[in-house]
């Protein structure tokens, strides 16, 4: 897939050219765990099926850091709120393999953001003064819930 439909993907994703308040997750995105051996635990939010990705964790060891990626942002920081919970990950652009470039960060599993994520589920990406649902849907948090365990936290 083109870095352009990526890009455009996301944007309809995260409804960027809505108002400021609060955007709805899309219906078409879900959150996907996987622990497949030699590569660590991840956590995806994307559409199901396909290598379309918009946000990763990526926990190589267990209570080490946690690897950030998010597709279609660009600037120097990856901005994650749960609830009352913001952080603000520095980050660096690398290449997406084909899919267009990522931010990676590096956070922890205290990280405020992903603790409270882990607790309750809720997630956004603040893109400016926009902030954009991607809240695991109730069927999903355990999911959130196994990757956080197999991290170490």
């Amino acid at each position: 897939m083109s870095s352009r439909l990526v890009a455009a993907a996301l944007l309809a994703a995260l409804g960027l050219a809505g108002c400021a308040h609060e955007q709805a997750a899309n219906p078409a995105y879900a959150w996907a765990y996987l622990n497949e051996p030699g590569e660590g635990p991840k956590l995806a939010y994307g559409r199901p099926s396909s290598d379309e990705v918009l946000l990763m964790l990526v926990c190589p060891a267990p209570g080490g850091p946690v690897e950030v990626s998010a597709s279609g942002l660009e600037g120097g920081t990856i901005g994650l709120t749960s609830r009352d919970r913001t952080s603000h990950l520095a980050a660096r652009t690398v290449d997406g393999g084909g899919t267009g470039s990522l931010l990676l960060a590096s956070a922890t599993t205290r990280d405020p953001a992903l603790g409270n994520f882990r607790r309750t589920g809720d997630l956004a990406i603040v893109n400016g003064d926009k902030r954009h649902s991607i809240a695991a849907k109730a069927d999903e948090r355990r999911r959130v819930k196994a990757f956080f365990e197999a991290c170490g936290a």
